[in-house]
């Protein structure tokens, strides 16, 4: 059995360093006096943090009671905001042209006599082929809807810290959130040496053996970890170790992004919104002070003048005077993660485009998982190949679920959107799937990661993309309609209760949770959902979907 490692050295800040150094300080110091183990981060004064606005996942919640952190302190911190859900709009539409929204929620539905929800709504549900259909079974299961709709918070005041009605998330400003984990993870012992790396020393095996700074001379290495970002300065440069684009699978490759303010700082939505575009989509995530927005986009559809024109006309007014910075984006990952005495975190192991806010997630299963694998002196071989393969697995699993949102559009006004559709290249699994959940709904077993994205999210998103309008299931004639009425009787005698002193987003905020409660107002209990169609529209807290003047898409 090797030696336990002496140190840990993280190369680059912003929010995957520092998450990383906060994690792995809680989880691997060691408790015997004799192996003291040193986390160092090691991070450069003049690279600035990519990031205008950043949205989590529900592992952050997580993460964060593990680590210690107060989440009212991360609201005051950071600018958070809570997250309930993705609010997409216009991906598809319905048979008169007119846009389809839907909601990527948080939390999972529950089951009826042991079957799937979802069958029994596509078997017997009044909505099962509307339009909407993805938000009348969100709303069957979970009060998302209203709480979306009268842009609510999920949590009461005076609640405890890390509870809620539903599941939730945050969205927060990126830089302060770095330097938000900087400052607890230095608190606890964490080392910070703010310098330049000017080479990277390898030692006869390829390992590597030291740091150059600029400042402050060499630096041993035990494990080093490479959060440099896109540009994988020790292992795809010094290493060597290539990089495997998704160019194949998925378009998009640069963004345009810029912080505007809020239109109405009294209400703030309690989702990240991603709009469809002609050749990309535009994400809006509200934080307390102001709005972080971009547009997501492909270089083969639209010019960089043309994107940010598009961009700036949907937000008119309101995005006066902002100046869009262009991010070029390399989607893939690194054939290794880990190679040698060397872990790649973050941007620098890889990056899926931020559709579904996985980015900050993805970091948190890698330091995750490189505990659990955490080797000694040694580098046990086994470690890496193990690491390396689930590593592997979850970016396929996030680069699949990412691509089907822009598979199955049937948007026909843009050779974008109809590349998207036809001509991109699909997983085998992916493919095998989609055909086998023509005839039945997605089960745990059709899926060979699902780290991230289950096959209760699968299974909404295809509800909400129309995949099984006019589909009867092989097993519907097992289900008994009888168990699915009165489990909807049931729902709506529950969601007044479920909504019952949620107050406004913007007025939570505004107190940290502490707000006087208005009974005439925030204790009202919301109308019982009313199953039908028009019910479930929701109220966009900007502006309206679809502005009058956009540019012509570049054919």
């Amino acid at each position: 059995m090797g030696r336990p490692l002496r140190s840990i050295t993280i190369v680059g800040g912003g929010t995957a360093g520092w998450l990383a150094a906060a994690f792995l300080n809680r989880f691997c110091k060691s408790q015997e006096t004799r192996h003291k183990l040193e986390i160092t981060l090691i991070e450069s004064p003049a690279i600035p943090i990519i990031g205008v606005g950043e949205a989590s996942l529900p592992g952050m919640v997580v993460l964060l009671n593990q680590l210690g952190i107060s989440e009212s302190e991360l609201f005051k911190q950071t600018d958070a905001t809570f997250k309930v859900a993705a609010h997409f709009i216009d991906w598809n539409r319905d048979g008169k042209g007119r846009p389809i929204e839907f909601l990527n929620v948080l939390n999972a539905p529950g089951a009826i006599d042991g079957r799937q929800l979802a069958d029994y709504f596509i078997t017997f549900h009044p909505a099962r082929d509307a339009s909407d259909a993805g938000l009348e079974y969100v709303r069957s299961f979970s009060p998302v809807v209203e709480i979306v709709r009268d842009n609510l918070a999920p949590r009461r005041p005076g609640a405890p810290e890390f509870s809620g009605e539903i599941g939730y998330t945050y969205h927060f400003d990126a830089t302060k959130l770095a330097a938000f984990l900087k400052d607890h993870a230095t608190s606890r012992g964490v080392k910070h040496i703010l310098d330049d790396v000017d080479a990277v020393n390898l030692d006869e095996r390829g390992f590597v053996k030291s740091l150059n700074l600029r400042r402050q001379g060499e630096h041993a290495i035990d494990l080093v970890i490479d959060c440099t970002g896109f540009r994988g300065s020790i292992l795809q440069q010094a290493l060597g170790e290539p990089f495997e684009p998704y160019g194949d699978y998925l378009l998009n490759d640069r963004a345009a992004v810029v912080q505007i303010p809020h239109k109405n700082p009294n209400v703030i939505a309690p989702t990240t919104r991603a709009t469809a575009f002609s050749a990309g989509w535009n994400f809006n995530i509200p934080l307390t002070t102001r709005v972080g927005t971009g547009y997501i986009f492909s270089s083969k559809f639209i010019s960089d003048d043309e994107a940010i024109a598009e961009l700036l006309a949907f937000y008119g007014d309101q995005a006066k005077g902002g100046e869009p910075r262009i991010i070029p984006m390399r989607t893939g990952r690194v054939r290794n993660a880990w190679v040698k005495n060397c872990v790649a975190l973050g941007l620098a192991s890889g990056f899926i485009e931020p559709l579904e806010a996985t980015a900050i997630f993805m970091t948190d299963l890698g330091v995750r998982w490189l505990q659990h694998y955490l080797p000694t002196q040694d580098f046990e071989p086994e470690l890496a190949a193990a690491y390396n393969r689930q590593i592997s697995r979850v970016f396929e699993e996030v680069r699949d679920f990412v691509q089907a949102h822009y598979h199955l559009n049937n948007r026909q006004d843009t050779e974008y959107w109809r590349t998207a559709r036809e001509g991109m290249k699909l997983s085998e699994r992916l493919q095998e799937n989609l055909k086998v959940w023509r005839h039945t709904t997605p089960e745990v077993l059709d899926l060979e990661s699902s780290f991230l994205f289950s096959s209760p999210v699968y299974t909404l998103l295809l509800i909400a993309k129309g995949f099984y309008k006019d589909v009867r299931l092989a097993r519907a004639p097992s289900l008994n309609p009888a168990a699915f009425k009165q489990y909807r009787a049931a729902a709506r005698r529950a969601r007044p209760g479920q909504l019952t002193g949620l107050i406004s987003h913007a007025e939570f905020l505004k107190t940290g949770g502490a707000a006087p409660v208005d009974p005439l107002v925030s204790l009202r209990p919301a109308e019982a959902p009313a199953f039908r169609p028009t019910s479930t529209s929701i109220k966009l807290p900007s502006q309206a979907l679809f502005p009058s003047v956009r540019p012509k898409p570049k054919r």
